[in-house]
Formats: structure tokens, sequence, C-alpha cells
């Protein structure tokens, strides 16, 4: 997660607030100047305005001989003022004061040393016949002045009589100042709105960015379930397309290479098996082969050498190489079976009774059981039919026969029974020999695969028939297997009585 000091929405304030204050600070400091300057001029502009409203004033007599029978007792109201300023006009010949203002004699005593302070001749020949002064006036008893600063207007009006108009500095100044103060007071405000809204505003941008580097960063651990939920059309919610779109394609382009990779690891699974089972079946093959080979030759070698000098021993070499031979005939005729039925050779359907063909299987197998008292009991009579390949059925009852018959304790008993289910036959071999163990039951049906090596090859076993079992089971999809139950072991294979092509 980002740190505070490191988020986009506190740097956006930061500068945004930052620039504002340096905006503020200048525009006061600019403000500042130009509203004191703007004070001044308009102070000196509005005495020259009173000065000319005096001017047409006194030029009209009847006003001035209203004011000398006092019948004007002020000029306030009777002229133009704008900033209130005090106006003293004397008359030069008896140094009579008129004012808009109370005065009294200390004062207009103070306004006549004034007027004689100044050369009023100068403004009789200047062209604007005033000067605006300004003037600092210690507090005296002399007057009714209690001292300050002053702009001053003095100059002589067209009927020569001098008039001063005062204003105080203070006035401007403390305007100026109210002005500064209320321009900051805005400012503040502007300032505490601004950081509101740059705030409000920064957080609505970054949002939508916290939440892209949440979902960039989920992508990253290949967790592609993440989306970004897109609220605008700028450039940021196309940016979020683009991230979802992207997320998509990376998750799309992700399960297509887990899935090559499966098939991959599949096919080299496939290849590796196959191989292993090249292997098993060449050392099996091989194995096989090697003892009858071995006899084969060591018989036709006495032949060769003359150990077999009589009839009778030569007939005896010759029966076993002819044996051997006829040994190692089945088995390679056996693999020529296994291997048509495992790539898929057709089979023949037909009807025909599967019990009969059984006692018949029987009967022929019945020749190995003359030197023991095993018997087999097969207790069905009742014709079933079924359908199935009858030559390949065949092959399957020889060899669970046989298997039984090898295994099978001494004086021990053999059964065959049937089961039936919804429409399908169960065959069932039963011999009463010692259970299998659990990891030969999952192996047994895989081709040389023996329990009992030695015992194998006492009867001369392949470890074939069985895996000629599975095989045929296998081209008819019918189910087969084998169990282990109390005193011995069952096998058994299923066929269909009913044809369901």
């Amino acid at each position: 997660m980002f740190r505070i000091s490191h988020s986009i929405r506190l740097k956006i304030a930061i500068i945004v607030f930052l620039s504002t204050v340096l905006t503020i600070v200048i525009s006061w400091s600019i403000s500042t100047h130009f509203i004191e300057q703007f004070y001044v001029t308009h102070t000196t502009n509005s005495l020259i305005k009173t000065y000319k409203s005096c001017n047409e004033f006194f030029m009209i007599e009847g006003n001035v001989r209203a004011l000398e029978e006092e019948e004007i007792i002020s000029l306030y109201g009777y002229v133009d003022n704008p900033v209130s300023a005090s106006i003293y006009v004397i008359d030069p010949e008896d140094f009579r004061v008129f004012t808009s203002v109370k005065l009294n004699e200390k004062t207009a005593i103070g306004i006549q040393a004034l007027i004689q302070s100044y050369d009023m001749s100068e403004f009789y020949n200047s062209e604007t016949k005033y000067k605006i002064v300004k003037n600092k006036v210690q507090p005296s008893e002399a007057n009714d002045y209690k001292g300050g600063s002053f702009y001053d207007l003095i100059g002589v009006l067209d009927n020569g009589f001098s008039i001063i108009l005062r204003a105080p500095v203070e006035s401007s100044n403390e305007s100026s100042l109210f002005m500064a103060r209320l321009f900051m007071s805005i400012s503040a405000g502007i300032l505490l709105i601004e950081i509101l809204i740059v705030l409000y505003v920064s957080n609505m941008f970054s949002r939508p960015i916290i939440e892209m580097s949440r979902v960039a960063k989920r992508m990253s651990s290949l967790d592609f379930s993440a989306k970004i939920n897109v609220r605008s059309h700028d450039e940021i919610g196309t940016l979020g397309e683009s991230m979802n779109e992207l997320s998509g394609k990376l998750e799309d382009s992700i399960r297509e290479l887990k899935n090559a990779n499966l098939e991959l690891s599949n096919d080299i699974r496939e290849k590796e098996h196959i191989e292993e089972m090249r292997s098993e079946f060449l050392s099996h093959v091989s194995h096989e082969l090697k003892t009858p080979l071995a006899i084969i030759q060591g018989y036709a070698e006495g032949i060769k050498s003359g150990v077999a000098d009589d009839p009778e021993t030569m007939q005896y070499y010759c029966d076993v190489i002819s044996d051997e031979a006829s040994k190692m005939n089945a088995l390679v005729m056996k693999l020529i079976n296994l291997n048509q039925l495992e790539t898929g050779d057709d089979i023949s359907i037909e009807h025909f009774d599967v019990t009969a063909l059984i006692s018949e299987t029987i009967k022929n197998s019945s020749i190995l059981l003359q030197d023991t008292r095993t018997s087999i009991t097969f207790d069905e009579t009742e014709p079933e039919y079924v359908w199935a390949d009858s030559f390949m059925i065949e092959e399957v009852i020889t060899n669970y026969l046989s298997n039984a018959i090898h295994h099978v304790s001494d004086d021990g008993d053999i059964r065959v029974w049937y089961e039936k289910k919804d429409g399908v036959l169960r065959v069932n071999v039963y011999n009463d020999g010692n259970n299998i163990s659990d990891e030969d039951l999952e192996k047994i049906f895989i081709k040389f695969y023996k329990t009992d090596p030695a015992r194998t090859r006492e009867y001369g076993g392949s470890g074939i028939g069985l895996s000629i079992v599975a095989a045929i089971m296998h081209a008819h999809n019918k189910d087969f297997g084998v169990y282990n139950t109390e005193g011995g072991v069952v096998f058994y294979f299923e066929l269909d009585i009913v044809n369901d092509v």
C-alpha cells in the first residue's frame, strides 16, 4: 500500500495550496501598494473637485453676500465635498473666513496664519491657481486641531479669495487598512474553500487510480477476477477499460497456456507410459522366449554332438524340442491375438447360447483335472442367449477356467454361475484357492503380470491370458474383474441379454 507522503491526492493539494498562497501574497503586496496609491489619488482628485465647486459657488455674488450677511452660516451642503474636507475660504481684504465647519477665534487665527505663511502671489500667476501639499500639524492649544497629518489644497479662487481644503491622512489610511483587511479575510475564505474543493477533486481523480493500482497488484499475482469499475469517459476511464481488456486477454492467454501445458504433460506421460510398456513388453517377451530357446538350443547341440546316440534318446530330444517350439508358437499366437484385440479389430456380434458354450468349454478343460480331485460345478441348465462374439467369449471362459484350475487349492472346488440384472448377464468363475493381495488385484489383468511367478512357471503360464480377457471385454465395452471372497477368488465378466444396438 502506498504511503500518505506519496499520495497523488496530497501532492495535488499541497501544490495547489502553495500556488494559491503565493498568488494571494503577491496579490496582497501589489494591491496594498495600489490601494494606498488609489486613496492618495482619490483624495487629491476629490480636493480638486471640491476646489472647483467652491470656485463656482464664490463666483456668484449673491452667495458671497448671503455669507457676509450670515444668511448662509456654513458652506456644508452648498459645495461638492466627496471626502468631507474642511473648507476654509478667506477674504483677503478683511481676512474673514467662510468655512464648512464650526469655526472659533483660535481656529480662524490659525487659518489666517497658514495663509500668511504662503506667498499667495505665486498662485495668481500659476495656471492651476492651487497646489496640494501634505502637512503634519503638531498638537497645540493655539488652535482646535489635535495634530496629525493632512492633505492641504492651498490656492486662490477666481474672485481673489484664498482657499484652504484640508482632508486628514488618517481617513485614507484607515480606508486603505480596512480594504487590506477585507482583502485578506476574503482571500483566507477563498483559500479555505479552494482547499476543500481541491481535496474533493483530487480525491475524485485519485480514487480510480488507487483502484487501478489495487487491480494491477492482483493482476501481478495472476488474479484476473478483479475488474475496474469504469465510471467516466475521460482518459482515466479509457485507461480503466484498457486494463480490463488487458486482464481478460491475459486470463485467456494463461488459460490457453495452462491447457497447452496440460496437454503437453499428458502427451509426455502417455509417451513415457507407452515407452515403459514397450520396454516392459520386450523384457517380458524376451524372458518368456529365453527359456524355451535355451532348451531348444541345448537339446539341438546334444543331437549335433552325438549325445543322443540311440533312437530312444534321439526321439526324446526331438520331443522336447518340438514341445518347446510349440510353447513358443502358442506364446507368439497369443501375442498376435492380443495385438489384434488392442488395435481395435472388428468383433462379430451374434446371438448365441452362452450356457452351451460354457458347458462345452468345461468339458474340454476337464482333461486338466484328471490327475486331481478338483471338480468344476456348473448348475446352469437353461439356455441363456447373449449378444457377443462367441469366439472371443469362448477365449474369455477358457482363460478364466485355466486360471482357476492352476490356482485352485488341492481337492478344491471350481464353480461357475450366473447373475442377472437389468438385461445384463454376469458370469462368475470361482476357485477356492488363496486370496489375491490388494496390490495384485490392481495389476492382475496387465500383460505378463504374474502373482506367483514360480507357480506360473510350473504350468507354463505366460501371464498373457488375463490381459487377453481384458482386451476382449474392452472390445465389447462390458464390465469384468476379480474380487476376493471367503475361502477363494471370483473372476467375472458381463454380457448383454438384450441387444441394445
